[in-house]
């Protein structure tokens, strides 16, 4: 495992996946069902305020310890305090400066808490080395799961982090090989290869739909959506169609590693060709069974045409019951 390369923001197009090739092994373990490792950047930090902030949520106020990059104990508010203080000299003079990255990582539903200590004790070490972090983990859910402040000044280089979608991505594997050595097998496939079509919802939208408030961003998308269907516009729109030819294109990988494999099993032991041939089908089945990829709107308007359909029904079934008692 190496350092992440933290370099300029990479380019993205709507649409378009990130272009990550994919192992035979990565594809193996989606298609068994294998948990995806789960790496996600909650938010920034600007300032002591807003670095102290961060410490006080993921010590629920100072009730958990929390551990350094160094595996020193950070107890209470003050010691926090005094930990704030000295990563301060290498915050920046911008009043909304990113001075530290608050990162969560998820194992699956009850998997062992010191496994994910150890998990991310590793990550820290090979991602961010010279880099001084935080973390605590929580088990307030089902899935444990660990909450890291790093700082992002390196304190030996002198530079800045930038996590981009393809750093997030190697940290994913980074993190899912961390867990395989502490015993929790974690795959890590981009979700256009799970036939998934959707990216994941940024954490103040997620946390406003847990308080039943609908989000600007949710009111605004079903009246284009609505829009759409009144004007009927029924056609796939460019990133519709980019995410169809990319979920087209994982399908017939999962079918030419099959094809690949059954070709391999010619030539081993019955052993090893009974396995070859066993993954061969579990690859053949999962192409055929992936998810369509849909995007929000195509399954907004999906929903509302079921609703409809159920309201003709409805006015069918009621209009004959009329017509039975008028005769």
């Amino acid at each position: 495992m190496s350092d992440l390369n933290f370099g300029a923001p990479a380019p993205i197009v709507k649409g378009h996946a990130l272009p990550v090739p994919i192992s035979l092994g990565q594809r193996i373990l989606a298609a068994r069902g294998t948990p995806q490792a789960v790496v996600k950047v909650l938010s920034y930090g600007h300032g002591t305020k807003g670095v102290t902030g961060s410490m006080k949520y993921i010590s629920k106020g100072g009730e958990l310890s929390l551990e350094t990059e160094s595996e020193d104990p950070i107890q209470g508010t003050q010691e926090q305090a005094a930990l704030v203080r000295t990563w301060s000299r290498d915050f920046g003079a911008h009043k909304n400066s990113r001075d530290s990255v608050h990162i969560a990582f998820s194992m699956p539903k009850g998997s062992d808490p010191e496994a994910l200590r150890g998990a991310v004790r590793t990550v820290l070490n090979e991602s961010f080395s010279g880099h001084e972090a935080v973390f605590a983990i929580h088990q307030d859910r089902p899935h444990p799961h660990a909450h890291v402040i790093v700082k992002m000044r390196n304190r030996k280089s002198g530079k800045q982090l930038r996590l981009n979608r393809p750093e997030i991505y190697h940290l994913r594997e980074v993190f899912a090989e961390a867990a395989r050595e502490e015993g929790v097998e974690l795959a890590v496939s981009p979700r256009a290869a799970r036939g998934v079509g959707r990216k994941g919802v940024s954490q103040a939208v997620y946390q406003l739909r847990r308080r039943g408030i609908t989000p600007n961003v949710d009111k605004e998308a079903e009246r284009s959506w609505a829009r759409d269907m009144l004007e009927r516009r029924w056609e796939e729109k460019p990133w519709e169609q980019a995410m169809a030819e990319r979920n087209k294109r994982e399908r017939e990988a999962y079918q030419k590693e099959a094809e690949e494999l059954r070709k391999t099993a010619e030539l081993k032991s019955q052993q090893e060709s009974q396995r070859l041939l066993k993954d061969a089908q579990l690859l053949e089945q999962f192409a055929k069974r992936m998810p369509k990829a849909k995007s929000r709107r195509q399954e907004f308007m999906e929903k509302k045409w079921q609703e409809i359909l159920k309201l003709r029904q409805f006015e069918i079934r009621r209009q004959n019951r009329g017509e039975e008692m008028e005769r």
